[in-house]
């Protein structure tokens, strides 16, 4: 259970949009979450508990009920977490599928504050969603607080990701301890550090001023969906980016890899791949895991 004052983070999902199971998947690790839902993991969001109580989503996943649930669990609560705000990084649907269960048919809310960038928004108008919502526009690189006295601050980052229907931002959540960042997905490294012009991972990480960093780990490397042309679906592999930050030192963040796809060996506590993360001083992100900021 996390602490009953301060800013917390708590991880509602590791997995890539489709989640584990993934569905039309019949794959060893996808009929063993059949099986044993210990082993299921749901598409990547995050809960922010402000110092004054109040709760703040990051993305709207289709596992929105059960991840309501796991929040409450967190936080001690009885029953389930609901949010006062919901921000979202892009309009994939991983992100964005659970939306509608805010709506008349589910939760019936109205006039819910919800944060994204412009496009995100026009996108998501043009689609019918923002029904149960009062939307806000974000800057990129500006901060703002999500509700008053909720006592961090959100900054939107620009990142490139396959921007067909609007573009795509991280999330740095500022606390008044310790900065993490919230990077799904992007499409590689050498677009995103060019875009800040950075010379590495270590060196944006530092002028953002992040102490966590949850990065995208879709794939473990190329070869991991045979017959699939990987070009098509753009992630930095995490062997590329583990390449570039080599051995984890005293200064670095902590780095947690999420966003993993159903075929991602890092799913399985126990694999070689989990073990060469762990052995570089580098972490697999958990569910349910609490942050403290």
């Amino acid at each position: 259970m996390m602490s009953s004052t301060g800013v917390t983070l708590v991880l509602l999902g590791t997995a890539q949009d489709g989640g584990v199971p993934h569905a039309g998947c019949s794959c060893p690790r996808c009929m063993a979450a059949h099986a044993d839902h210990s082993l299921r993991r749901h598409p990547v969001a995050c809960g922010i508990r402000g110092s004054d109580g109040s709760l703040h989503l990051i993305e709207a996943s289709r596992s929105l009920p059960d991840q309501m649930r796991l929040w409450a669990e967190a936080t001690g609560a009885d029953g389930v977490a609901r949010p006062d705000t919901v921000s979202l990084t892009h309009v994939h649907l991983g992100h964005i599928d659970g939306l509608g269960q805010f709506g008349d048919e589910v939760m019936g809310c109205s006039g819910l504050p919800l944060f994204a960038s412009p496009s995100v928004i026009e996108e998501l108008g043009s689609r019918g969603s923002l029904s149960p919502f009062s939307p806000s526009e974000v800057a990129s690189m500006e901060r703002f607080q999500p509700s008053a006295d909720c006592g961090f601050e959100l900054e939107f980052v620009p990142v490139p990701h396959r921007d067909e229907f609007a573009d795509t931002h991280a999330v740095v959540i500022r606390g008044p301890m310790r900065s993490l960042l919230f990077l799904p997905d992007h499409d590689d490294w050498g677009q995103t550090l060019a875009r800040h012009g950075a010379d590495s991972v270590r060196q944006w990480l530092s002028v953002l001023g992040i102490d966590i960093a949850l990065v995208d780990g879709s794939f473990w490397d190329s070869d991991e969906l045979p017959g699939r042309d990987m070009s098509q679906i753009p992630h930095p592999t995490v062997t590329e980016t583990i390449a570039r930050l080599g051995e984890r030192v005293e200064e670095d963040p902590e780095i947690h890899f999420i966003h993993l796809n159903h075929s991602n060996p890092l799913l399985e506590p126990g694999s070689n791949q989990t073990e060469e993360v762990s052995d570089l001083g580098w972490n697999v992100g958990r569910q349910g895991q609490h942050f403290a900021l």
